[in-house]
């Protein structure tokens, strides 16, 4: 019993300490080969009809520089607005320079005879998804790894599929864009509404 209260104490320390962490405060970033380890780890989530509909596209410098231009152009949009133009600018800087970058999608073909008999499936493939982000974010928190899940709508620039190499761009959907590297800074913790106001709990009846 001792033993399993101190591992819930530590995973419970894990998910109310993780942050996020912007990519500029980033400073370095552990081998590829370390996450691929952790990926390896967090790929073990709730799967429903076990799809296995997660695909992982581990960027190298070049992809993420052109990542980060590639959101740049879609923030600034017709270059109308001087606001956003020069928004657009510090994301492709702050994208660009980030010195790790894994992006997440979920791969659903629906067209398939599973979609066909049970459309949820395609809801039920992205929720697994992020279950195995949330995994991957806890497991970079345990190795002194910080990171920020973006969902800066970078896939919606015409390039976006050929800057990263997606291998089905009709049946793959972006859950995440992972930032991820070393970081001293400090994020105070957050607070969250009290738990009252988003629980309807039903008192039990003695049998």
């Amino acid at each position: 019993m001792e033993t399993k209260n101190i591992e819930q104490s530590i995973l419970s320390k894990l998910i109310v300490s993780r942050r996020t962490c912007k990519p500029k405060n980033f400073k370095g970033a552990p081998p590829d080969k370390e996450i691929e380890t952790l990926l390896e780890i967090a790929r073990h989530a709730p799967n429903h009809h076990r799809t296995q509909p997660a695909r992982f596209y581990l960027l190298d410098r070049a992809r993420i520089q052109k990542v980060g231009q590639l959101f740049g152009e879609v923030v600034r949009g017709d270059s109308s607005n001087k606001a956003l133009i020069d928004k657009g600018n510090r994301k492709a800087i702050e994208w660009g320079q980030a010195p790790g970058l894994l992006i997440v999608t979920s791969q659903t073909d629906p067209h398939s005879e599973l979609v066909q008999l049970n459309p949820e499936v395609v809801e039920e493939d992205y929720a697994t998804c992020c279950c195995i982000c949330q995994n991957l974010l806890l497991l970079f928190e345990a190795s002194g790894i910080s990171a920020k899940w973006s969902t800066g709508p970078v896939w919606k620039h015409p390039d976006f599929a050929s800057a990263i190499g997606l291998k089905s761009p009709a049946t793959e959907k972006v859950v995440a864009l992972l930032f991820y590297g070393f970081s001293e800074e400090i994020i105070p913790a957050r607070s969250l509404h009290p738990l009252a106001n988003h629980l309807l709990q039903y008192p039990k009846i003695a049998d």
